[in-house]
């Protein structure tokens, strides 16, 4: 009856299910020899499932209460978990059929109120975790009493295996003459039958046969002698003998035996945790909803491992682990260590990680091995490679309480199996446990004898040797760092084999060898033999990990050097392993000579004295000048690790200490470091008369005071000075362009300690020669002197010129190796290495213009995917994998039941199907075009709706077509808004070579006015412009500006041409596609013909610009000759800024409007108005303004907050300059009451970016092709309003300046806020820019902040102070006035303080009498005719003092005045200082005027009189007004608000005021 064996049977043929209620099952077999009901095992679309049906002895025969009772069962057993049900329950007019899953194990191959029947191993099914079903309940429909004189009945009903077993409790057996009270099935009757399956569990074989069972009943045979002592459990023997007692009211209910016996048989952990536990594990719903084949695998097994590894906490206290603390690396075999160091020895797992190790621990049965069998059943199932990793550090850490056979037997097999895993990482974890689990095995069996030898060495044979399988550099590496631990465990393996043998547990012939046959297995089992043979092994391997081409191979196997080097022993591991190492210091790679430093500690200590002397050390002195410092620290660490233990001769120390010891003068902190602790080591050793005499004369030149006590601490405390970078640098760079000088020559010759190497080794020279007058001594020509004034110039002091002396032979070698390694001194940052040696393929990928690009999704659902395509192999009617179910299997937990999950995934699948496509109706909507706004005056909303739908659908259709580039033009209309015009391409069976005119768009609007002309089309690539009907201009492109523009999948923004760049990829990689992206946007950019195409910007030379000055030897600086005045503007200016190729420039003013002014017509003086204006909304001031990089576009923003992108239409022929209409591309509007103050543009990563700083200490980032919002952070609203802002050259980092005067860095790549610190003055930051040519980009300069009338210039990283522009007089330098410019640490300062330190900073600025701000700033550059960087320029500011001035940062003598002097002013004077080593300052002296009393007045007059002959007359009266005019007309009357500089056509300065004038200098 039950479902039968697992052992293959011969079919009987069909056995009826071919009816209607089965038409989905296919007939597979028979199960069984059953009578009452036939068994089969059948095949449906979802899996297998077994049928039991029971034939009628006639058609009348009704079964219909039978149905009921099975189904009332069924229902009554749902929740059980160990209970597996029938699913399918019915009856036909011939038979009737059950249905449930099929099993592929039954216990026989391996146990409410509902009574089963027929307890038997058939029936009890299990899985391969060992989780139980108890299935085929039949008490309903099977005979409870059953004659004694006739055994048909129990063949009929219960014998299904044919073995003529019985489980039946013998009162269901009637003797002759009783009769059958009818009572049905009891509970004792079930135990009983349990009773013999555990029996039979213990004993592998039946208890009873049917006639055992009748002597049984009669007594005249008892199993307790015969078959029960066999089982060594006393315990176990003691239940089975109670359950099977033949009276039944001696029995005990189950519950009764699981709380006796607790403790006794049943663990506690059984009761408290175990089978609840695993009930949770076990998917309840197994067995009982459907399985979707073509869904693949859910991930139940991933689930379980999961589940496992999350709540292995819970396990271990639960099973009563103890809890684990960090263990020492002594180990119990033999002395060795268990686990090397390279070897992870931790167990990763969350809240139980701990050292893998079975020191100490007594193994019992504790339920490991159960949650064992878990793991590793599942972990042949899983279907992600992190499930795969954890199970690995489950499988050791439950072998940690297993017994060493059962880490044999049950745990490495499983782990081997993964060294065939396809993800690397995997096979590189399944390599680290095998060696763990190797080093935690202390005792092997004789079946294991040979566990490495014939299971394990085969198959770690494939990681080097086997040239059809590609090892990974990770598998490699991971097998290099445990290939000294798995050495150390093979011979501990082979020491047991050994023992096992001697004591004979192993035979020493082979038992199979036929008599009379020689045999080998004598000579095989020698141990000499085997030893040689497992040397031989690793040899090899060790040969080619040391060669391996890999660095990250060599690396780690460097820490298995040492444990190698004593596996071989001295002699071999002189050649197979040292040999090898010297090759190492040759590699580029400075971490592998690192690392090669710190094993040849371990080395050393094998080789002993002689060969370090001989070997070692010469390649370590050799790499003392190696030209990674890093290298050096390493260099001198291995030294001192030596010294600790004795390595070296007292000769030898005395010189390594001299040699040594200069280096406590090198620049870098760890160098130092390992200096003193390489000397503070060597005096280990040393008697004291010894350190003093020797060491301490040695390290004295370079201490402060003596020291008696030569710890490393008091070393470092009693050192001088160090010798600074810079001037290391620079010596550096003098011996490397020495030519005829002296001073290096002592350096080139080999010194005293040659070490078997004079031509690599470092010339020394005695610390002891180290005196005061040593420097004045050394032989030096007129280039040494010139190197070493310039050395002094830089900061080096006379005590320095000691340490240059001492380190000279260190840096002429290491300048040497450096620019040997670096050709033309260039830091390099690293070799290139070609794709085919990585592995590599290269693809071709070809641009094809014009075309309309495929997203990525279609691609994905496209019927003409590529061969990688995850439908191809799926089932063809299920469908494409879509990233709906790929979302939805990602945003399942382990915790969802997997019944959940497939119904869920079912749904989806099925909705697919049906023609429900969610990523279609999602692609849908978004390149649906978003619908135009109505206005009120449009009336009803029906026609605008009808209008909108039609103009999406024109617009889908235009776009869905291949247009040539030639045919499509776009009507560009000045509120931003463009109307395709293209002619349609018909489909190709159509085409015609004839032009036909098309209608335009607005024939299908269906408008019945038709006074408007149509668009015409032609073949040329001129624009065509016209108008339609529409919205309002502003209202129109005011709201689409609000709504969300359609995108392609990429993310980049639909062409509304139609058009773009599409190519040949078809995969679905994200960066690859967005690196494709940003290719095709800068070969074929889409917003060229939206913004204009681009422009090159000027880049002005030293001494190219034509100045009519006679001066073209020295950079151009503004004279101050006035070009022209303009006064269009009537009210004040805030910016001036220069198109790109300063063709011309636009003024932003309060009066709403922005003002395109020519420069080419101000070279000719013929410039007397603007040439195009754009206006703002009516009563908006336009504060900000910037272009957009690189066009002749710009971005403007008014108070109003509207943001408008406007097109100027210029164009050059020959000497004349055209403009055309300005048009508005672009609008955005801000919420309302913000407005922008800031604005700033770069392009980046396919993106043309515009910033924008808002009143309301927002930043917020757009697409200007499209507007939409790229990012958005708000700065602290206490720092103040943003009223300025800077972004960094490669686009990195965003400075604001606010009204606070506070600085904030922001990181704009992680949107995150670096620092802020604040300035002492706390007024308002005007301007900020990028010091062009000082600080590496990492500078800014500032107007503003400090209450003096100051541009700062400031490090980015330190938030130091470096320099100071200063106007109007000043006198002598305080610490008070250098400590205003120190930087004010905001970030951890409370908003209310400071804003009262900014009230208090406003009331000082409000009692000032005049205010002498600088506002404006702009930076002009001097570049190199050859075209390298500029390395100086000149600062042009203006301010509240109504002064335009050029600050000259080459020489600032030549710094001037050019606008704002009085008619008898004298120009100031200019002057550097530097208060501190890191502050410059850079004055304006104004000159004191004359005395004004009337006797000084004679007194000056008189003794004029007494140097001349004659008075020079007094000026005329018209003179002095003609200049007192000229004065007027020349300076501005107002506060100068910003400063522009143009270099193109001539150079010349633009300078703009609070009154609305525009000056222009040259």
């Amino acid at each position: 009856m039950g479902q039968g064996f697992s052992v293959p049977t011969l079919s009987s043929g069909p056995a009826g299910i071919d009816v209607p209620e089965l038409s989905d099952l296919t007939y597979e077999k028979s199960l069984g020899h059953a009578r009452l009901m036939k068994s089969i095992r059948a095949r449906h679309r979802n899996g297998l499932v077994v049928v039991k049906l029971a034939m009628k002895p006639y058609p009348q025969l009704d079964l219909g209460k039978y149905v009921r009772a099975i189904r009332r069962e069924r229902d009554a057993l749902v929740d059980v978990p160990n209970a597996l049900g029938y699913q399918g329950i019915f009856e036909t007019t011939t038979n009737g059929y059950v249905v449930r899953q099929f099993l592929y194990s039954s216990l026989y191959d391996r146990m409410r109120n509902v009574y089963h029947g027929d307890i038997k191993t058939e029936n009890v099914l299990v899985t391969s975790w060992n989780w139980l079903y108890l299935t085929d309940f039949s008490s309903c429909y099977k005979k409870t009493r059953l004659p004694e004189d006739n055994p048909a009945d129990f063949s009929y009903y219960f014998d299904t295996s044919g073995r003529r077993t019985c489980y039946l409790a013998p009162e269901r057996f009637l003797s002759v003459g009783d009769t059958d009270d009818g009572r049905g099935v009891t509970w004792a009757m079930d135990v009983f039958s349990v009773g013999c399956v555990i029996a039979e569990l213990f004993l592998e074989s039946p208890v009873f046969s049917l006639s055992q069972l009748y002597k049984y009943r009669k007594g005249e045979f008892d199993p307790t002698f015969s078959f029960l002592g066999k089982i060594q459990d006393v315990e176990v023997r003691d239940l089975v003998r109670h359950m099977i007692q033949l009276d039944p009211e001696s029995r005990y209910a189950a519950d009764e035996y699981l709380n006796f016996w607790r403790h006794k048989v049943f663990p506690e952990y059984f009761y408290s945790f175990l089978h609840q536990y695993m009930g949770l594990i076990t998917d309840p719903s197994s067995g009982r909803s459907p399985v979707l084949p073509e869904t693949g695998n859910f991930g139940e097994a991933d689930d379980r491992i999961d589940r496992v590894y999350l709540d292995f906490d819970k396990i271990s206290y639960f099973l009563g682990y103890e809890h684990e603390n960090e263990i020492s690396s002594a180990v119990p075999h033999g002395g060795e260590r268990a686990l090397d160091e390279m070897i992870p020895v931790q167990v990763d797992i969350p809240n139980n990680r701990h050292s893998a190790t079975s020191a100490g621990r007594r193994l019992k049965d504790d339920g490991t091995l159960l949650f064992l069998t878990l793991v590793v059943s599942s972990l042949r199932n899983t279907a992600r490679g992190t499930s795969r990793l954890r199970a690995c550090d489950l499988m050791l850490a439950f072998a940690e309480r297993i017994t060493d056979e059962a880490k044999l037997d049950r745990v490495l097999p499983y782990v081997t199996s993964l060294l065939n895993d396809k993800s690397e990482i995997v096979k590189a974890a399944a390599v680290r446990t095998i060696t763990q689990l190797l080093a935690l095995v202390g005792v092997v069996s004789p079946v294991n004898a040979n566990v490495f030898t014939e299971y394990l060495r085969p198959r770690l044979q494939n990681v080097i040797e086997n040239p059809a399988v590609l090892t990974e550099p990770l598998v490699r590496a991971t097998y290099a760092s445990c290939l000294a631990t798995l050495a150390r465990s093979s011979s501990r393996i082979l020491d047991l084999v050994q023992a096992l043998r001697t004591d004979g547990s192993i035979p020493t012939i082979d038992p199979e060898t036929e008599d009379g046959v020689p045999s080998n297995a004598g000579y095989q089992n020698l141990f000499d033999v085997a030893r040689l043979d497992l040397l031989q092994y690793f040899e090899n391997h060790t040969k080619a990990l040391l060669t391996d081409t890999d660095a990250s191979v060599r690396r780690a196997l460097l820490s298995s050097v040492s444990d190698l080097c004593v596996f071989f022993g001295s002699p071999r591991a002189s050649e197979v392993v040292l040999s090898h190492l010297n090759t190492y210091l040759n590699d580029k790679d400075w971490i592998l000579k690192c690392a090669f430093f710190q094993t040849v500690v371990g080395v050393a200590t094998l080789i002993g004295g002689t060969g370090l002397e001989d070997f070692i050390l010469p390649i370590m002195v050799q790499a003392l000048t190696d030209p990674e410092e890093f290298v050096f620290k390493q260099v001198l660490s291995s030294f001192a690790n030596m010294a600790e233990l004795g390595l070296f001769q007292r000769s030898k120390t005395w010189e390594m200490v001299d040699v040594v010891a200069r280096f406590l003068m090198h620049p870098n902190a760890w160098i130092r470091e390992a200096a003193a602790h390489f000397i503070s080591a060597s005096t280990e050793y040393l008697s004291l008369a010894d350190v003093q005499c020797m060491i301490s004369p040695l390290v004295q030149p370079y201490l402060k005071y003596p020291i008696i006590e030569f710890a490393e601490s008091s070393i470092l405390s009693a050192l001088r000075r160090p010798l600074s970078r810079n001037v290391m640098e620079l010596a550096m760079t003098w011996a490397n362009k020495s030519q005829t000088g002296l001073f290096w020559r002592p350096a080139q010759q080999p010194g005293n300690l040659s070490y078997n190497s004079p031509e690599k080794a470092i010339a020394s020279v005695s610390s002891k020669d180290l005196r005061p007058d040593l420097p004045g001594k050394i032989a030096k020509n007129a280039e040494d002197e010139k190197w070493l004034n310039r050395l002094r110039n830089l900061g080096m002091l006379q005590d320095d010129e000691i340490k240059l002396v001492a380190l000279r032979e260190y840096i002429w070698h290491f300048a040497s190796k450096r620019s040997a390694d670096e050709p033309g001194g260039v830091p390099t940052a690293g070799g290139i290495k070609k794709l085919g040696e990585l592995g590599i393929t290269p693809l071709t990928v070809f641009f094809e213009p014009g075309k309309k690009g495929a997203s990525p999704q279609a691609r994905l659902s496209s019927p003409s995917s590529g061969k990688g395509s995850i439908r191809e192999s799926r089932s063809p009617s299920a469908g494409p994998h879509t990233i709906t179910d790929a979302l939805l299997e990602a945003t399942t937990t382990i915790d969802d039941s997997s019944s959940e999950r497939k119904r869920s995934l079912a749904n989806a699948r099925k909705e697919r199907l049906d023609g429900i496509n969610p990523l279609a109706s999602t692609s849908t909507q978004h390149n649906a075009e978003v619908p135009l706004p109505s206005s009120p005056s449009q009336g009803s909303g029906k026609d605008a709706r009808g209008r909108t739908s039609l103009l999406s659908a024109l617009e889908r259709q235009i776009s869905a077509q291949t247009l040539s580039p030639t045919s499509i033009t776009d009507e560009q209309r000045s509120d931003g808004t463009r109307t395709p015009t293209g002619a349609q391409a018909p489909p190709r069976g159509e085409r015609k070579p004839s032009i036909k005119h098309k209608s335009s768009a607005i024939d299908l609007l269906h408008q019945k006015s038709t006074a408007k002309t149509s668009a015409e089309t032609s073949t040329t690539a001129t624009n065509a412009f016209g108008q339609v009907d529409g919205l309002n201009k502003t209202e129109e492109s005011v709201a689409n500006s609000l709504k969300p523009k359609p995108k392609s999948s990429d993310g980049v923004p639909s062409s509304r041409s139609g058009t773009r760049t599409t190519h040949t990829y078809d995969g679905n990689d994200p960066n690859i596609l967005k690196l494709l992206t940003s290719l095709a946007s800068q070969s074929n950019p889409l917003d060229i013909v939206d913004f204009g195409p681009y422009v090159t910007p000027v880049r002005r030379q030293a001494s190219s610009i034509k100045t009519g000055s006679k001066e073209l030897d020295r950079p151009w600086r503004p004279e101050g000759i006035l070009v022209a005045t303009f006064g269009e503007h009537t009210a004040p200016i805030n910016r001036v800024v220069p198109s790109p190729d300063h063709a011309f420039f636009v003024t932003a003013s309060d009066d709403g409007s922005v003002k395109v002014w020519d420069t080419l017509r101000l070279e000719r003086n013929l410039a007397s108005r603007s040439r195009q204006t754009h206006k703002h909304a009516k009563g908006a001031k336009v504060r900000c303004i910037t272009f957009v990089q690189n066009t002749h576009a710009f971005v403007s923003g008014a108070t109003d907050g509207s943001i408008n992108v406007v097109k100027v239409e210029y164009r050059q022929s020959g000497d004349a300059s055209r403009y055309g209409r300005i048009h508005v591309i672009r609008r955005y509007q801000l919420p309302e009451t913000e407005y922008a103050v800031c604005l700033d543009h770069f392009k980046a990563d396919a993106q043309s970016v515009l910033t924008i700083a808002t009143n309301k200490s927002r930043v917020l980032a757009l697409d200007v092709r499209d507007m939409s919002e790229l990012y958005t952070f708000d700065n602290p609203v206490h720092h103040g309003t943003p009223t300025s802002l800077c972004i960094d050259g490669r686009h990195h980092f965003l400075v604001i300046g606010t009204t606070h005067g506070v600085l904030d860095l922001w990181d704009i790549r992680w949107k995150v806020r670096v620092r802020s610190w604040g300035l002492n003055g706390g007024t308002p930051v005007y301007c900020i820019r990028i010091h062009p040519f000082q600080g590496k980009g990492r500078w800014v300069c500032v107007a503003g902040g400090i209450n003096h009338t100051d541009i700062t210039i400031w490090d980015l990283e330190s938030g130091d102070c470096r320099e100071v522009y200063r106007t109007g007089g000043m006198r002598n330098m305080t610490k008070d006035d250098i400590r205003i410019y120190d930087g004010l640490e905001v970030d951890e300062e409370k908003p209310g303080s400071m804003l009262g330190r900014f009230a208090a900073s406003v009331e000082l600025a409000g009692n000032r009498s005049s205010d002498r701000g600088i506002r404006a700033m702009a930076i002009g550059l001097d570049t190199p005719e050859d075209g390298r960087e500029a390395k100086t320029g000149f600062f042009l500011t203006g301010g509240s003092d109504k002064r335009v001035r050029v600050w000259d940062t080459d020489r600032i003598e030549r710094s001037k005045v050019i606008s704002g002097l009085d008619v008898d002013e004298e120009q100031p004077k200019y002057t550097n200082s530097h208060p501190t080593t890191m502050l410059s300052f850079h004055t304006e002296t104004v000159p004191r005027p004359e005395p004004s009393a009337p006797n000084a007045a004679v007194g000056n007059n008189a003794s004029a009189n007494t140097s001349a002959k004659k008075v020079s007359p007094k000026p005329p009266r018209s003179t002095v007004i003609s200049q007192q005019q000229q004065h007027l007309l020349r300076n501005h009357l107002d506060i100068i608000t910003d400063v522009a500089i143009l270099e193109y056509p001539v150079g010349m300065v633009v300078s703009v005021d609070r009154s609305g004038i525009i000056k222009v200098f040259q």
